[in-house]
């Protein structure tokens, strides 16, 4: 096997681990997984922004989030009647060329049932959402992690009103956050998140 083959071999199980823990991610997260989820991304991690709860930085704060502030948030889905799904799509994986660092992306479609207006004591709502990752992943030890997390939220909407009417629900800056959300534009303002690859036919 000539080392032309063998890095291409390489590049395609590298592409296949890398979304194999995108999933992970998604199914631990809408299990409330917390800490798993934690231990998805390296030590040396940089930050992770989700929607408008702001950036926060290093292992340290990626903790904060998970744990902290989400873990305690998601115990209203787990609430009789509660749920949330979290499922990625569309998925574009580019693997560096010394096969140590990589970014992807991918559409997420997010289907819950969860209280709105009185999160402790307030009744169910039907709600969809949708946005876009692109993330940053590091190889260490042979193992693929997350090195930095983005999502960019495009609507979070109870069904009956939809996006048009309420563009996003529950929105803003999360406490403890290190710095604000560097890119949060929900309909109707949406803006395209740069995609990290260059053009497949042109290469720019």
């Amino acid at each position: 096997m000539d080392a032309e083959y063998k890095q291409k071999v390489q590049n395609m199980e590298d592409q296949m681990a890398i979304d194999r823990l995108e999933k992970i991610y998604g199914y631990y997260l809408d299990n409330s997984m917390n800490q798993e989820v934690v231990d998805l991304f390296s030590d040396n991690a940089e930050s992770v922004e989700i929607m408008s709860r702001g950036v926060f930085k290093g292992k340290a704060g990626i903790k904060k989030f998970f744990l902290d502030y989400l873990g305690r948030r998601r115990d209203t889905l787990t609430k009789p009647g509660g749920m949330g799904f979290h499922t990625q799509h569309q998925g574009v994986i580019t693997v560096a060329p010394d096969g140590k660092t990589a970014k992807g992306r991918w559409y997420l479609v997010m289907i819950m049932a969860m209280a709105i207006e009185d999160k402790e004591n307030g009744p169910l709502r039907s709600v969809l959402g949708n946005g876009v990752y692109e993330n940053e992943f590091v190889k260490e030890d042979g193992v693929w992690k997350f090195s930095k997390m983005f999502m960019s939220l495009h609507f979070l909407s109870p069904i009956a009103e939809g996006w048009t009417s309420i563009p996003a629900i529950g929105q803003g800056l999360a406490p403890g956050a290190d710095a604000p959300s560097t890119a949060f534009h929900p309909y109707p303002n949406i803006q395209k998140v740069p995609v990290h690859w260059k053009h497949p036919v042109t290469g720019k």
